[in-house]
């Protein structure tokens, strides 16, 4: 449900993301049919990846939730967030427990932003991604 949203909203500001100079990779884990599945509809502009193992997430630091990190009030509320927007639950693919994150990486490596979830459905702010990235640029460029 909450890759779904996210993916969701990287497609609502596809416009805002490009005119930055920034393209969208999105990592999951699962079979690439799953991604072949949810992106081309919910981020159509964004490349999609689905890895059966989550070696991206453990090389970015991504944290395995625990059981408090997946049912507490902000994740209920992250929740009902996400089924307000007609993202729903349904089978999940891969470790439900891997917890995403939101990078921006320039072309030489670095990274100019990273926000790694603490809880589930805890998504960047994509307006502050784009500030951080506005900033990186005008400091370094």
């Amino acid at each position: 449900m909450f890759c779904r949203e996210w993916l969701a909203q990287l497609g609502r500001h596809q416009a805002e993301i490009e005119a930055a100079g920034l393209r969208v990779v999105a990592v999951g884990i699962g079979e690439p049919k799953h991604a072949q599945h949810f992106c081309p509809t919910l981020a159509p502009h964004a490349t999609c990846i689905s890895l059966p193992e989550p070696l991206a997430h453990h090389a970015y630091g991504l944290r395995v939730a625990s059981l408090s990190n997946l049912v507490n009030v902000q994740t209920l509320k992250h929740g009902w967030r996400a089924m307000r927007e007609g993202h729903m639950q349904t089978r999940a693919t891969g470790d439900e427990r891997q917890l995403g994150g939101t990078f921006v990486v320039s072309r030489s490596g670095i990274v100019e932003f990273a926000q790694v979830s603490a809880i589930a459905g805890d998504h960047a702010d994509i307006p502050t991604v784009l500030a951080a990235h506005r900033a990186w640029e005008a400091h370094n460029l």
